[in-house]
Formats: structure tokens, sequence, C-alpha cells
């Protein structure tokens, strides 16, 4: 798999990222380690988790962390990949409640840390923004975590334009690192302004406006939900849509895209699907998409997606 420089870090990261939040509720172990080792094998290091995955799962708690450190354990790959994953996530039984702070924030990673067998992560998101929290206080909390060795960088997960911008202008003007990245929702597909595909407020969504300020900053975005959950390449194979998604996606816009991926689906042979996430990498800013796998054979897509270059009249 093709890797490029992480924005002003010092990362050097495979271009798609394998994100592991299926990890206990669709796949087994056995799945997990299995889709890991050809991950890695692919040439693949990096990848996604967060304290908070599966914990949504009646009977599980943070099994995607705990799938992910029994591998790099029994791989001896803690050198090989660089893991990010997340803190700071409300808790499912009270969610009008922020943790974004010190304590809560602490609390997931020194769990994470545990779990994942790791004296430090590399690349760690604060899952949620807490807006009634002054943005300074926020990237001070980080720093601390970075000067004490716990994270090596530290990114944006859900935050809005508006807050990145007043992040971005307090660490510069303080000499900070500051949010090394963005990871908010993106896909190649278009999203219907009235569309409500989301049933949680807190997250955050590429538009236009934010778009122009990732071009103008050169910031990296790890966008999730990267495959539009699936709409071109159902599309493309006369799958049924549901309703929502229907809903969301049908536009004109979509309609012409999904008419050229098809085109140069039918002319290369690579799929829609992967076509959609070579999309993300062709922006005019670093962009890393991240991408789970459920079928083993999806990794084809990965690394087709990886390497693929548009033709220059697409």
């Amino acid at each position: 798999m093709k890797k490029e420089p992480f924005g002003t870090t010092k990362l050097q990261l495979s271009n798609i990222c394998y994100g592991t939040g299926n990890f206990g509720e669709k796949l087994t172990k056995e799945q997990a380690f299995y889709n890991l080792d050809m991950y890695l094998d692919a040439g693949g290091n990096f990848i996604d988790s967060a304290n908070v995955y599966c914990r949504w799962v009646p009977g599980l708690t943070n099994s995607s962390e705990q799938y992910l450190g029994e591998w790099l354990k029994s791989r001896n790959a803690d050198d090989k990949v660089v893991i990010a994953t997340k803190g700071g996530h409300y808790d499912f039984e009270s969610p009008e409640i922020s943790r974004v702070n010190p304590r809560d924030v602490r609390k997931d990673l020194e769990e994470s840390l545990q779990t994942l067998g790791l004296e430090r992560i590399d690349l760690y998101w604060l899952h949620r923004d807490d807006p009634e929290t002054p943005i300074e206080d926020i990237i001070q909390m980080m720093e601390d975590l970075v000067k004490e060795g716990k994270i090596r960088y530290y990114g944006a997960s859900n935050y809005t334009k508006e807050r990145m911008e007043q992040a971005v202008n307090y660490a510069k003007a303080k000499g900070l690192q500051g949010f090394s990245a963005v990871s908010n929702q993106w896909s190649a597909v278009k999203v219907n302004p009235d569309a409500n595909l989301n049933s949680d407020p807190t997250l955050v969504m590429m538009d236009e406006d934010y778009y122009q300020w990732h071009k103008a900053h050169q910031m990296p975005l790890v966008p999730y939900s990267a495959g539009g959950h699936g709409y071109f390449q159902k599309r493309f194979l006369k799958e049924a849509i549901s309703p929502a998604m229907k809903k969301a996606y049908d536009n004109d816009s979509n309609e012409e895209l999904l008419r050229r991926f098809s085109l140069l689906a039918q002319e290369t042979g690579v799929s829609v699907h992967a076509l959609s996430l070579a999309w993300l990498l062709q922006q005019p800013f670093p962009v890393f998409p991240i991408a789970a796998i459920t079928k083993s054979a999806q990794l084809a897509d990965f690394l087709v997606a990886s390497e693929f270059s548009f033709p220059a009249d697409f």
C-alpha cells in the first residue's frame, strides 16, 4: 500500500486507514486477526480504533481495542503499525454530559494504553468536542499528555470548522503542537442539505466551507464513513437502497458521479467502491480515508484504491 507523509508530523502512513469499529460486533477475533494480518502483509500500517468501540453492544466493552491489543502482542507488531485511538466520547447512558475534560480523557487514555499493551499512543483523537469548554483548555490538556509521553500526536474528531480555526490560531500563537489532523464524516457522496442520516447530533460532516479550509491549511483529513455507506457500489450493482439513504443521497450530482464511476469501472475492472475511496485521495489536501472490512475480499479494494490514478479527463 502507498504511504504518505501525515501533515506536519513525522509519521508516514498508509493512505487508507483500516477501521476496526466492527471488531466484536460483526467480526470474531479470528476474523479480525486474519484481516489485520492481510492488511499488514499488504504494507498497511495505519489502524484506527477507539475506547468506545463496541461498548454499544450488550455484553461487550472495548472489544475493538481488546482484539487489537491481543493481535499486536501475538504478532509483535507494535513497531510495525501506527495505532490511532480515541477518547472523550460521551457515556451512552448520559449522552448529554460531555466527557471532554482531563479526568475522563485521562481515564480513557490509560485504559486504552493498558488494553492495547502500549506505552504511548502515536495518534490520539478526541472523539468529541465540548463547545462549552474554551478551546485553549482543550489544547493545553492534550499538550500535557504529549509532555508526559503518553501520546505523540493528537487530532480532533467531530470538531466544527470554527472550533478548528480557534485551535489552530491558539496553537500557532503559543508555539504549541496543536491538532495534527481532523476526523469528520465525509465521502465522495454528496449529502442533501435536508438529510438526517445521522441520529447523533454531535457528529460533524464535511461541507464546502470546511473543504476550502482544509485546502487552505493543508490539514490532513481522516474521514470516517468514507465509503458513503456503500451508496455508489449498491447503485452500481442495482442493490436495494433504504428510504433514508435515498433521501440523503439521491441528487443530480451523485447521479453524474455514479455515471462516471460506472464507466470507469467497466473500462478498468476496478470496483466502484474502490474508485470512491480513490476519489478521496485525489483531493488538493492530505486525505487518509478510514475503511472497514466485513469480508476479507474487500481488502482488494484497499490495495487498488491506494495506488489508483484517475485519467486526466475524469
